[in-house]
């Protein structure tokens, strides 16, 4: 079987988000599966080579905007893989992000497949949110062969251009699904083209999968969705194991494992951490956490810190790594300098303290309004730090209530305050549950291997007869 992987981001060698991490984790799977797998990606100005050797495949000239614009591909490899990478470099369009960076880079896309240029055809195109969304409809449109799968990984996130950028790429943009109201803004919708024109479409959890039918979490788009819902599944992202191990993690001073004294090894991370920060040492006060995004619309800022200004500080100590909107970020330092002995805050993302934090940590903070999957909560469990989180998309599928993390329904202050209390007063008066628990929580398996499956699940299921009748 082979898969052309489109995305806008790939870990290491350029990355904003999270799905930079999914375009690596998921191929390496899906190619230790047998599935020839390929990723395609610009060549950004800020990508950066890590010393490879690139290579020039073909010099291309697409049509965009009325005028030829000159394309080379050049192919790299995964750094610990031999999977090809391929990497488009146009300086006009591709350098540096922009309105119509994704356009053109679609149409590149439609372009190298439309005359083999890679000198490999896939059967499948892979596309990821909406920075790929013209693919599926530059192939449909064409009567190209190939079969598309596009995977939603935030609904939220929808790129809405200007119908100029369509009708740069040389389509007729009343091939378009524009919307009434788009139409009177001039605007067209990636992902929302990506969705009605690919051949599947996935979310990446099953419970969001279901959430973005509803009015609640549909971002607008529902009606849309529920009509296109016979070709709509779920598959839950995993981690990489490789890398988010507490037993090899270099970034914390105690290593430990599910079956090698993880309870002691907690309790070693806890104090280090705790003298770090300037905290009273003792195990007798619990330590959560929070990573993650400062996304206000998303994230849950808003509950939590009116949580953590409302209960009695000294009772608890709250570290809390992220960065994001000024508002928030000056929010939660104000009650870091006012509260040092039980508040820390880290504005600046480093893996380093991340990785602490996961380690030392007795919880952590998952508060969504909504999480289209969330990892954060798959590597606290990898690391014995139990979740307590907002029972919503992939959290809801990866925790267990009372089992491996502690869920709550309504998205408020007082709800996430009282789960939060309750597992606090399990964790300072049943010592056994709550061991049992981190145990639990560090069996479970979040490798991108069980995920892998069930793309190649979807896979097959686009190559099957009945899907190409």
């Amino acid at each position: 079987m082979k898969v052309l992987f489109a995305v806008w981001e790939l870990v290491p060698f350029f990355q904003v988000g999270g799905l930079g991490d999914v375009a690596k984790a998921l191929p390496k799977n899906l190619h230790r599966q047998g599935v020839d797998v390929r990723v395609i990606l610009p060549f950004y100005k800020a990508l950066k080579l890590h010393r490879l050797q690139k290579k020039e495949i073909k010099k291309f000239t697409a049509i965009y905007d009325g005028k030829k614009q000159k394309v080379t591909i050049f192919q790299i490899h995964f750094l610990d893989e031999n999977i090809p990478v391929y990497i488009l470099k146009n300086e006009k369009w591709l350098d540096i992000p922009s309105r119509d960076t994704f356009s053109f880079y679609n149409l590149c896309v439609y372009e190298i497949l439309k005359n083999n240029y890679l000198s490999w055809i896939p059967e499948i195109v892979h596309c990821h949110d909406h920075h790929t969304g013209l693919i599926p409809l530059l192939i449909k449109h064409n009567n190209l062969k190939f079969k598309t799968l596009l995977t939603i990984h935030n609904l939220n996130h929808q790129g809405k251009y200007s119908l100029d950028v369509i009708k740069r790429t040389g389509l007729d943009h009343s091939k378009c699904r524009v919307i009434q109201w788009e139409t009177k803004k001039k605007q067209v919708n990636f992902l929302l083209e990506g969705i009605i024109h690919a051949d599947l479409v996935n979310a990446v959890s099953p419970s969001y999968a279901k959430e973005i039918l509803t009015e609640e979490y549909g971002c607008g788009l529902d009606e849309i969705i529920r009509n296109e819902g016979q070709k709509i599944s779920g598959i839950l992202n995993g981690i990489d194991y490789d890398s988010r191990d507490p037993v090899h993690d270099k970034n914390i001073n105690y290593h430990y494992g599910v079956n090698d004294s993880p309870i002691q090894g907690k309790h070693l991370n806890k104090k280090f951490l705790q003298d770090k920060l300037g905290f009273t040492v003792s195990d007798d006060i619990p330590l959560i956490g929070f990573i993650g995004r400062f996304e206000s619309k998303q994230k849950g800022l808003d509950i939590m810190h009116k949580m953590i200004r409302r209960v009695n500080l000294q009772k608890f100590q709250f570290v809390i790594l992220g960065q994001g909107e000024i508002e928030w970020e000056d929010q939660f330092l104000w009650l870091a300098s006012f509260y040092k002995k039980n508040v820390a805050y880290i504005s600046v993302f480093d893996k380093k303290i991340a990785s602490q934090i996961y380690a030392a940590s007795d919880f952590l903070l998952v508060p969504s309004r909504f999480e289209p999957c969330g990892l954060i909560q798959m590597i606290a469990m990898r690391y014995g730090t139990l979740p307590i989180a907002r029972e919503t998309g992939g959290l809801k599928d990866s925790i267990i209530d009372g089992v491996d993390g502690f869920l709550f329904k309504k998205y408020s202050s007082f709800d996430l305050e009282m789960v939060m209390k309750k597992a606090v007063a399990i964790w300072k008066n049943d010592k056994n549950k709550i061991n049992e628990m981190i145990v639990n929580a560090m069996k479970k398996d979040f490798t991108w291997d069980k995920s892998a499956r069930e793309y190649i699940k979807l896979y097959n299921k686009l190559c099957s007869p009945s899907e190409t009748s």
